[in-house]
């Protein structure tokens, strides 16, 4: 049972983060694990997710110094933003509520264990800022 074990971590491992490069995997999707690397942008930090090609396919950051153009920042309450933007989160089970801004970047709010185990609350903050490709 215990070669079993190893042969499949050993499986998952390669298979997730590819021969002999260990790195950091982050859930950009609440079914898909990528790796990630974090970088410095205007001395904020991001974690970046590229795809084989380079090309950034996802882009976030939980540091509160980084203002949308909207003017939205993580640790901005649910109230306030816009009533519109309350009532249209968008759910994404085991990943997050999030609202796409005209900016182009989303909020994401986690609630729970689940981060989808309730609707965000007058109390609830902005955890992430993010883009999706």
């Amino acid at each position: 049972m215990k070669i079993l074990l190893v042969l499949l971590t050993s499986f998952f491992a390669t298979t997730l983060m590819g021969q002999n490069q260990p790195g950091k995997l982050i859930l950009i999707t609440s079914g898909q694990l990528s790796e990630y690397k974090t970088v410095k942008i205007n001395d904020i930090n991001f974690d970046l997710v590229q795809n084989s090609n380079h090309d950034t396919i996802y882009l976030q950051t939980m540091e509160p110094k980084f203002i949308t153009k909207e003017g939205y920042h993580v640790g901005t309450l649910f109230t306030e933003l816009p009533i519109t933007i309350q009532q249209n989160l968008i759910r994404y089970p085991g990943w997050g509520y999030f609202y796409k801004l005209t900016s182009g970047w989303s909020i994401r709010f986690c609630e729970g264990s689940t981060c989808t185990n309730s609707y965000p609350t007058a109390d609830s903050k902005i955890r992430w800022i993010f883009k999706r490709k």
